[in-house]
Parts: structure tokens; C-alpha cells; sequence
């Protein structure tokens, strides 16, 4: 699995967590059996994760690090690995 971002969760994640890699401008991501969905736009020469479900996310895990994953073949979701 390619490595998308990493970054320990602060309170302004919850606006949005900006990466480097183009992403679809709604998708889903996997914490283990946990599935939500995320938005993605460009901003500043960037892309920015951002949502609902995503603020709901980072407000529930503050200060924990968190690795995004591209898909893998065959997949529908990207995986977000937490750890504390």
C-alpha cells in the first residue's frame, strides 16, 4: 500500500488534513472494520481531506498518529492506520 499521508491528529485537522496525493472527490475510508466517508478538493497546491465524518473522527482521536493508504487493486476504500 502506497503512503498517502501521516500526521499526528491536532484540533485544526478537524477543517480539513491537506496531502500531497490527488484523491476522488468523495471516498471511503477504513480504520479496521470501521468504514466512513470523506471529501477531497484541491486547496493550495494541496488536496484537503475534510467532512463531517472526518471532524467527527479527528475530535474522537486527538493526538493519535495516523497514516493514510492509498487502495489497494480491487479494494473500494483507502485504509487509515491509527496508532496511539
Amino acid at each position: 500500500m502506497a503512503e498517502i499521508g501521516n500526521d499526528i491528529l491536532a484540533a485544526q485537522h478537524a477543517a480539513g488534513w491537506d496531502v500531497d496525493t490527488p484523491l476522488p472527490n468523495v471516498f471511503t475510508v477504513a480504520v479496521g472494520a470501521r468504514r466512513f466517508r470523506v471529501h477531497c478538493r484541491p486547496h493550495g497546491g494541496r488536496y484537503r481531506i475534510y467532512g463531517d465524518e472526518w471532524r467527527g473522527f479527528v475530535n474522537s482521536n486527538l493526538g493519535v498518529v495516523v497514516t493514510l493508504h492509498a487502495r489497494e487493486e480491487g479494494e473500494d476504500f483507502h485504509s487509515l492506520e491509527v496508532r496511539r
